[in-house]
């Protein structure tokens, strides 16, 4: 435990430090310089022009537009070290706002907001995943209090699909052999999905996928959506299968020490400016799941797109075969989580 604290705090100093020139600012908590402005830093995972920076530019302007002496500074693209680095760095202060993917690095059960199949509609991820009521987003915000981080909004970006480099067989069929071996992510469950549904997989992290690809190491990909895809491997991908493997979210948070030292009326601006994100946010995703099948399409990519049977076919065969393999994984939170969704 010490040795990976001190790696977080070496990375954090290197990232922020190089970077932002946060070690020598002179900045507290609250990001408050000598002069007696506040300056934050938000980073975020996704290139400058992507929804997400988008997102990241909105949220930012409207805090500065409501709240005096802040200036926030954004830094796309990983900038600041990856989304593993920088939710360490906000958890010790160093970083005052994040959008991206949660990290199960510190806290593994983190990972139940991706298990396979918890939603396959609109409606059933709004139901779980949003910031009022939300059982995952509540979980995920008990969570996060542990690393001293308060969680602001969820960012839905897609449901998540299977591309291949070559046809799949017996696709409309859960557990019938595919033929082809996919990457999964370095995750137990989703290495139990895939083998489940009839795939050969190969755990790999994203960084090697592409190579993989192109080499012909593996024939697929599991773990991510249509939107990902496109960005990451679209002169790859002849074959996408959109089954809805799971539902990806990222995440808009803030350090607890910046939170701490903000007045009750900034507390309820910064909260109602993510509200506002994450409503948006909803309705960008369901917009994007159509604007990048066709992207698929129109470049001649062969989209299969499985009627409601098929689906629920999946989802049950998965909850049946799959959950009772990886419920360990997640901990307590696996029991309520799974009883309530079964019994919608």
């Amino acid at each position: 435990m010490r040795k990976r604290v001190l790696s977080a705090i070496f990375a954090c100093v290197f990232a922020v430090g190089l970077l932002a020139g946060c070690a020598n600012s002179g900045q507290n908590a609250s990001g408050e310089t000598k002069s007696g402005k506040r300056i934050w830093k938000f980073a975020h995972t996704r290139a400058e022009g992507t929804d997400n920076d988008k997102l990241a530019n909105e949220f930012a302007d409207k805090l500065t537009s409501q709240m005096d002496n802040l200036q926030i500074n954004i830094y796309p693209n990983n900038q600041l070290g990856d989304y593993t680095v920088v939710q360490e760095c906000a958890g010790m202060g160093e970083i005052q706002l994040m959008l991206g993917s949660m990290s199960p690095s510190v806290n593994s059960t983190l990972s139940v907001q991706i298990a396979p199949y918890l939603a396959t509609s609109w409606d059933e991820a709004m139901a779980l995943y949003n910031s009022n009521d939300g059982m995952v987003y509540q979980y995920v915000s008990g969570q996060l209090k542990k690393e001293n981080i308060k969680l602001l909004a969820v960012i839905p970006k897609y449901f998540g699909a299977i591309m291949t480099t070559k046809p799949a067989k017996n696709i409309e069929t859960p557990g019938a052999k595919k033929g082809l071996k996919i990457r999964v992510p370095q995750q137990k469950a989703f290495e139990e999905f895939g083998t489940a549904i009839g795939f050969s997989t190969t755990p790999l992290p994203t960084s090697d996928t592409f190579t993989a690809l192109q080499t012909g190491v593996v024939d697929g990909v599991s773990g991510g959506g249509a939107e990902q895809y496109w960005n990451d491997y679209g002169e790859l991908c002849k074959y996408l299968y959109c089954t809805k493997t799971h539902m990806e979210c990222h995440w808009i948070y803030m350090s607890m020490d910046t939170w701490k030292t903000l007045s009750a009326e900034e507390k309820q601006i910064v909260q109602k400016s993510a509200k506002e994100i994450e409503d948006e946010a909803f309705k960008l995703a369901k917009s994007n799941e159509k604007k990048y099948i066709k992207l698929f399409k129109e470049k001649g990519v062969e989209v299969y797109e499985p009627g409601n049977k098929v689906i629920d076919d999946y989802r049950d065969y998965v909850r049946k075969k799959v959950w009772p393999k990886i419920g360990s994984e997640y901990g307590s939170v696996w029991g309520k989580l799974s009883k309530k969704i079964q019994n919608q």
